[in-house]
């Protein structure tokens, strides 16, 4: 039996000291496995980061090198070597028009605009106008670049009782899309947004709407009524776009990725927008209302599918016209979802 001189109690603590040791050690392994772990799915994490954004990068090079070849092929004999000015209009990179003084002489007639019952008594100037005017195109999408104000040039009429003017626009299509804005409040007064008697226009469509024979001329006749302003408004959060992709055998699943990051990219900037659902064969099979290469967009809310309508719908994709239309969102949820 030992003494108390032997004191066998620090031989014990010793052995918990070594058992702690053990347990803390045990612990320092436990942390550096979590550690590794966290690790390993940071570096899954950026590694798939890294395949996205490469795979961004390779769809630009792709899309730039198309535009260029657009440029190319559509530049006259007469012009320049130099490169173009591009600019992004949501889904791709398009040229801008030419601003050279031949091109803007030979159709400026059918870009002019009539400005009428203009607020004078209440300070409108040209420059308020032209601002106010640059700024409700770019909300609602009407410009072919929301960076640069596609109003040229504002004239107003100083004579006596004259309450009238004119505008001068960039392009024909955003002098039409202008037209829809007839009756656009400016200091709390409705102004008329018409095409001058002189005007020639074209027929155009929007919204599936004709239009361009506002303020037209008819022989014996005076100026026709301005039609009433065509404004695009979603009835349901779900876009229906018909055949944004041309899927044959060569089609691959980066291309069904590469169109569904475009919709999220380009439609996105404008409304809240939850998936995408692009119709791949597989899936018409069986079905005959469903095509390849349909996109539908499930949007927040029927506020953000109008937006993105208004904004999106006249642009193009792979230099086709895109058509956007509503979709009934119970059909969507039963019928559609369940293929995402």
């Amino acid at each position: 039996v030992s003494g108390p001189s032997s004191q066998p109690f620090p031989a014990l603590a010793w052995g918990r000291v070594r058992v702690a040791g053990a347990m803390g050690y045990e612990d320092d392994r436990d942390r550096d496995r979590d550690r590794d772990r966290k690790g390993d799915k940071k570096k899954k994490r950026r590694s798939a980061s890294s395949e996205s954004a490469e795979r961004s990068r390779e769809r630009e090079k792709r899309r730039r090198k198309q535009q260029q070849q657009y440029v190319n092929k559509n530049r006259g004999p007469g012009t320049a070597g130099g490169g173009q000015s591009m600019f992004w209009d949501g889904f791709q990179w398009v040229p801008r028009a030419d601003s050279s003084a031949n091109d803007v002489n030979a159709n400026r007639k059918n870009r002019r605009l009539y400005l009428g019952n203009l607020p004078y008594h209440l300070g409108v100037t040209e420059d308020s106008f032209s601002k106010q005017l640059y700024e409700t195109m770019r909300d609602r999408g009407m410009c072919n670049d929301p960076n640069q104000n596609p109003v040229l040039h504002v004239w107003f009429a100083r004579d006596k009782g004259a309450n009238y003017g004119f505008c001068e626009v960039a392009s024909i299509e955003e002098t039409e899309r202008a037209l829809q804005l007839d009756g656009m409040l400016v200091l709390g007064v409705p102004v008329s947004l018409k095409r001058p008697n002189d005007a020639v226009n074209p027929m155009g469509m929007i919204g599936g709407v004709p239009v361009g024979l506002q303020g037209m001329a008819m022989p014996g006749q005076g100026p026709m009524l301005a039609l009433p302003a065509v404004q695009v408004t979603a009835t349901s959060p779900i876009i229906c776009i018909n055949e944004v992709l041309k899927v044959d055998d060569k089609t691959t699943a980066d291309d069904y990725t590469d169109v569904s990051e475009d919709m999220k990219e380009g439609c996105g900037a404008h409304g809240k927008v939850v998936s995408v659902l692009i119709i791949r064969p597989e899936h018409a099979q069986g079905r005959p209302g469903l095509k390849p290469g349909d996109v539908y967009i499930q949007c927040g809310t029927t506020d953000d599918a109008t937006k993105i309508m208004r904004a999106m719908g006249h642009r193009k994709y792979d230099g086709r016209q895109i058509n956007m239309t509503s979709f009934e969102e119970s059909k969507f949820m039963t019928e559609l979802k369940p293929l995402a």
